[in-house]
């Protein structure tokens, strides 16, 4: 069933920064040398009727190879381009994603670490074609590297998980080594430095600390209904319906450690 999206300024800047980080990594990757990849392996990888495959090229801003895309998203071949794959992934998920994306491949192009057995996982939710929204399992390994070690391209596995998921939040983790993967965080943490306004993250640290919305009110002396409003914004903004969920969100993004 369709469903229709209140109109928000927000998710589009978003969705416009995040087309800015790309063609950032773009200009840095335009000289890079590259061995194409072949694309033997992709073929005949086996797809289940709920999954999709395609290769996002950051050097080149394109999708050089997708399977299953039309019958598990609606879109075309011409249709599932660069800026579709980045920018119809929902309004309320886009905040958080594309802070994942940018510390991922800022971490795979910059560090030049690139592991061949990494890959992330990455649960949100995406418009389909028809407009109807569709919650997926997104896997994501290192496609093409460049000679310097430089990621260029990612391939991504997606998997329609709407009959074992029914809550909104966006949740990631990187399969890696170790030492891979505190290096990783570091980029990711970057990147949710803003998440929360100033006021949002005093009152984040109050409910860390165990107070409730009377006790943080008087400790930044504003009112308890202007605490319980940032309250009900600061769970609405990850995805998050208690504190139990606020608090591990905040904890696996690096807010308020």
């Amino acid at each position: 069933m369709r469903r229709a999206l209140k109109p928000d300024t927000k998710p589009k800047i978003t969705q416009e920064n995040l087309m800015k980080f790309a063609d950032n990594i773009s200009d840095y990757l335009k000289n890079k040398n590259v061995d194409e990849a072949t694309w033997k392996n992709l073929n005949e990888f086996p797809l289940l009727s709920k999954q999709a495959l395609y290769v996002m090229d950051w050097k080149k801003k394109t999708i050089t190879y997708q399977r299953n895309i039309d019958k598990l998203l609606g879109y075309n071949n011409y249709e599932f381009d660069f800026e579709t794959a980045l920018g119809m992934i929902h309004p309320e998920d886009i905040a958080v994603v594309s802070r994942v994306v940018k510390g991922t491949v800022h971490h795979y192009v910059h560090s030049k670490t690139v592991e061949p057995d990494s890959y992330l996982t990455l649960t949100y939710r995406f418009l389909k074609k028809d407009g109807s929204i569709i919650k997926l399992l997104r896997q994501t390994g290192a496609f093409e590297v460049s000679n310097k070690g430089e990621l260029i391209s990612n391939w991504s596995l997606i998997t329609a998980i709407d009959f074992v998921s029914n809550n909104n939040q966006v949740e990631w983790n990187l399969n890696t080594n170790e030492v891979d993967f505190l290096k990783f965080k570091d980029n990711v943490y970057r990147e949710f430095r803003d998440f929360f306004s100033p006021r949002e993250l005093l009152i984040v640290h109050g409910i860390k600390k165990g107070l409730k919305s009377m006790e943080i009110a008087q400790e930044l002396s504003i009112s308890k209904h202007t605490v319980d409003t940032h309250r009900k914004n600061i769970l609405r903004k990850c995805g998050c319906t208690n504190k139990e969920q606020l608090l591990r969100f905040c904890a696996v993004n690096g807010i308020c450690s």
